[in-house]
């Protein structure tokens, strides 16, 4: 069973980088993106220096360059394409599917008590991980990603498992389409350039993006630490999938850039003595355990 999602939202994907001087223009202007205050004061810093509105503006510290970049982009019609209009998405996604079922109802739950005990106490982001293969972390984040928005949270969703992903095809996103890895292997110069925006309301997606040899090396990369950093700033919580922590290194090492771990175990799979191994690697990790999940979905 497919859940089928009739949205006209945008998203964003390649756009080419090249182009003149940055600041050489008046976007912020052309966009509105300053106070009326604000301009007035950038146009009177033009009057004395002969700088662009735009350079002026970041002069002042009014806008950022990145603020001047999306000022561009807006402009240039190059920040957003549109998605499919009927996005396919996957019956595991119950919030969506089977929102009266038992299941959603869990997720909900857990909805309440990360928003209570974790975006209440300020904390914007967290990864998560299962304790071993086949714990269903895929499966806890994109439903509580999707729970979150519904309550009205700007919410982003992040596939950095980049050696299984699970999270395009459960939302119906292209496999072959940017994500992730375009981003931290230099094919798009910011991370908001692989951002899926609204794929629901208030539900961003950065899927994991085509595969790569070395995984391990652009997640331990500071490009993806500065890029989380950018991101943090847009949405109100960001939640990272990773894989299983006892494949690989990539789960402790995303936890340990956002700093705050969700760990999932599925019941009568695995042993407890998991769960505490993870909760000691997470802590070496500079990671904090905000919470742990017994999945039962199958």
């Amino acid at each position: 069973m497919m859940t089928e999602v009739t949205t006209s939202a945008p998203a964003v994907a390649f756009v080419d980088d090249s182009g003149p001087d940055l600041l050489a223009g008046d976007a912020l202007l052309r966009t509105g993106l300053l106070t009326d205050e604000q301009a007035g004061r950038v146009q009177a810093r033009q009057a004395e220096t002969g700088a662009s509105f735009d350079a002026a503006a970041v002069e002042l510290g009014f806008a950022s360059l990145a603020d001047v970049e999306r000022a561009n982009d807006l402009l240039a019609g190059t920040l957003a394409m549109t998605v499919a209009p009927n996005l396919v998405i996957s019956e595991e996604v119950v919030v969506l599917s089977d929102p009266a079922s038992p299941r959603a109802e869990a997720i909900r739950l857990l909805r309440t008590q990360v928003i209570a005990q974790h975006l209440g106490a300020g904390r914007r982001a967290f990864a998560v991980t299962g304790a071993v293969d086949g714990s269903g972390a895929s499966y806890i984040a994109a439903n509580l990603a999707a729970a979150l928005s519904q309550v009205g949270i700007k919410t982003l969703l992040v596939d950095a498992n980049l050696r299984s992903p699970r999270i395009d095809a459960m939302f119906g996103l292209d496999p072959n389409g940017p994500g992730l890895t375009t981003y931290l292997s230099l094919g798009a110069n910011r991370p908001e350039r692989v951002v899926y925006a609204n794929v629901l309301p208030n539900l961003s997606i950065i899927p994991a993006g085509p595969p790569v040899a070395r995984p391990q090396e652009l997640l331990s990369s500071a490009r993806f630490k500065a890029g989380t950093d950018i991101l943090l700033r847009e949405y109100d919580v960001a939640i990272f999938d990773t894989p299983s922590a006892n494949e690989n290194a990539d789960a402790l090492t995303v936890a340990g850039v956002v700093g705050y771990a969700l760990i999932v175990a599925r019941r009568d799979h695995g042993y407890t003595n998991d769960v505490a191994t993870l909760s000691k690697q997470l802590a070496a990790s500079r990671s904090s355990v905000i919470g742990a999940v017994l999945n039962d979905y199958r």
